[in-house]
């Protein structure tokens, strides 16, 4: 860590790097007009380059220039099991090699903090019709990757600076997201932006806190782990101006779906967006977390949303302590990373969306960019003529109909108008069609508390949407299997078969194998889709059923209005239920006296399990 620039960070105990005042010193009054993600590298480069290369490096942020790599050093890594799993299996075989020339194989550790959440190995073979779905779906993954989970179970006290979150506990994108991000971290004394990389190409989910977070395969995700720097050059910085206000009726997800289309054309692979305007600052966390999760569909590296006071109201909301809480604001302000100090910011290429254009949208068949209004399905070919025939299925029959990933479920918004939906179709006694395979995965498990609260849980089960688990699940293609008379039915005459899902990927073969091609909505339209249960079905003027008055009933009968979703989100969602599941979840304490036993290597350890390189064996069970 440097010392030029330190400075204190008055009304609190930390300091902090005068970045503006690095960057002035090169060129007066530069700071005013770089961009948020150009404000945060040069922080970091303030705070940790070598003196020799700082300026240099900041020149290539100041004039814009893509010419010389500089290093970043991103303050966390966070991983899923699988990627993350390998990581850690590769310092294993390190400290076996060091071990093997007498060396002390402890001290073999990631350096930065590394963060693992179990939430990619989940298959959904029990539908939430199945009231005991969590379980047995818990059971069978358990069963499925028993050497690996104890591997993992190891890590967390075998290593320092690793914290491990087991299975069935969410997501890591909502995880990180809801908890784990403090969006300004305080270490050693000194404050500064919180930043990440991951290995998962959804990583910039959290950049919707003003967190830099980026998708990294698992070689660099290692390189970050042992303290060395990611070396990059200064991404394309391109502005998003969100005009508008959205139309009622209107989710976050048909707004990223209507982003996603606008954005694949705009051309802007591997850059890193910054949404801002008037449309982006009456957006809340959720909704900016649904936009930032699908930066891979639109091709971009990372799409940023500026600190301001939704920020703060969500911290509040999920929970982060007050002083935390401070620490942002105060921050913030202070360093120029406040949405009203990046009103002055030049982009050298500048977009423009307007929020009002958006319509009830999904995406599909095959591409999340593919986008088609719900008014323009019969013209688009999606909908049309089907023959309803008593005991078999229709053409295009929705056989998987889920409620899935982060990119939704970290939104209440969207998850309590998909409860609604479901609490309207119960009254007017509508049912989910039996060949659906209906479930619902939340990324985190106060979704359920929430639920609960609002009494809309319920609601769900009884159209078969009961939680079959909290891990990334059919939208990683992990759907299970089908009922086999349902799959010998699609077989022998040979169906057009779809999904509809609230996730990210619809890409062919993605979602389930008897699935010829999935669409992606937003979760109260997949409840829709799960008693429409054929995408022939025009879902905004076809007949979903009857009432018991025997008056017909479509999707405008039982859509819930923006007031009643905004009402029981406000009611419903608390900070205590933030703090129910995640003060438990992360007290990771794992006991000193067996952690120093356990660092050394095996004497302590029971289970083994033989290293990638087929040379030697690991010990993988703590006894």
């Amino acid at each position: 860590m440097n010392t030029e620039f330190r400075k204190p960070l008055a009304g609190t105990q930390l300091d902090y790097f005068d970045t503006r005042a690095a960057v002035d010193a090169i060129q007066p009054g530069a700071y005013e007009k770089l961009p948020y993600t150009s404000r945060v590298l040069a922080e970091q480069l303030v705070r940790r380059c070598e003196p020799e290369a700082l300026t240099d490096s900041l020149k290539q942020l100041i004039e814009r220039k893509q010419e010389l790599d500089f290093p970043w050093y991103p303050a966390r890594v966070v991983c899923h099991d699988i990627l993350g799993q390998t990581a850690l299996v590769d310092l294993a075989g390190l400290r076996d090699a060091i071990a093997e020339k007498g060396g002390d194989p402890a001290k073999v550790n990631p350096v930065v903090p590394t963060q693992l959440i179990v939430d990619h190995s989940l298959s959904v073979e029990c539908g939430g019709f199945d009231p005991d779905a969590f379980e047995k779906n818990r059971a069978i993954e358990d069963r499925r990757n028993e050497d690996r989970f104890h591997f993992i179970e190891w890590t967390k006290t075998a290593f320092k600076n690793v914290d491990v979150i087991p299975a069935g506990n969410g997501i890591m994108h909502q995880i990180n997201l809801e908890k784990m991000s403090p969006v300004i971290q305080a270490r050693d004394g000194v404050a500064f932006p919180d930043t990440c990389v991951g290995t998962d190409s959804h990583t910039p989910h959290v950049d919707a806190l003003g967190v830099i977070a980026v998708g990294v395969g698992g070689l660099e995700a290692e390189t970050v782990m042992l303290g060395l720097p990611s070396m990059m050059r200064l991404p394309d910085i391109v502005g998003v101006e969100l005009v508008g206000k959205r139309q009622p009726g209107i989710t976050a997800t048909d707004i990223v779906l209507a982003l996603t289309e606008f954005l694949r054309k705009e051309r802007v692979v591997g850059a890193y967006l910054e949404f801002f305007g008037e449309g982006a600052s009456s957006l809340t966390i959720g909704d900016r977390a649904t936009i930032s999760n699908m930066t891979p569909e639109y091709g971009a590296s990372a799409a940023m949303f500026y600190i301001d006071e939704q920020t703060i109201d969500y911290l509040k909301l999920t929970g982060r302590e007050p002083e935390q809480v401070e620490l942002v604001e105060h921050y913030a302000k202070v360093t120029g990373l406040w949405a009203d100090s990046l009103k002055d910011v030049a982009y050298e290429r500048l977009l423009k969306f307007d929020l009002s254009s958006v319509v009830r949208t999904m995406a599909g068949p095959s591409n999340p960019h593919a986008r088609v209004s719900t008014s323009d399905l019969a013209a688009k070919g999606i909908a049309g003529q089907w023959d309803e025939v008593e005991g078999e299925m229709p053409d295009g029959a929705v056989i998987i109909a889920a409620i899935t990933s982060c990119t939704n479920t970290s939104n209440p918004r969207n998850v309590v108008a998909a409860g609604l939906l479901a609490k309207k179709a119960n009254e007017l006694g509508l049912i989910r069609k039996p060949w659906v395979k209906s479930s619902f995965a939340p990324g985190s498990k106060v979704a359920k508390l929430y639920l609960e609260e609002a009494g809309l849980l319920n609601e769900l089960e009884k159209l078969g949407f009961g939680i079959v688990a909290y891990a990334c699940t059919t939208c990683n293609g992990m759907s299970g299997a089908l009922d086999p008379k349902i799959q010998q039915e699609i077989i022998d005459r040979d169906l057009y078969a779809t999904a509809v899902l609230s996730g990210n990927r619809n890409f062919d073969g993605r979602i389930h194998p008897y699935a010829k091609q999935a669409f992606l909505a937003s979760p109260p339209l997949v409840v829709a889709y799960a008693i429409a249960g054929t995408i022939r079905f025009d879902i905004e003027k076809d007949v979903l059923g009857t009432d018991k008055n025997g008056n017909p009933v479509t999707l405008k009968d039982i859509w819930p209005s923006d007031e009643e979703i905004d009402a029981l989100v406000k009611t419903s969602v608390k900070p205590e239920q933030f703090k129910q599941i995640y003060i438990p979840m992360f007290d990771l304490d794992r006991g000193e006296e067996a952690k120093s036993h356990c660092m050394t290597g095996a004497l302590c350890l029971l289970t083994y399990v033989a290293l990638p390189t087929g040379k030697g064996l690991w010990p993988v069970s703590v006894q």
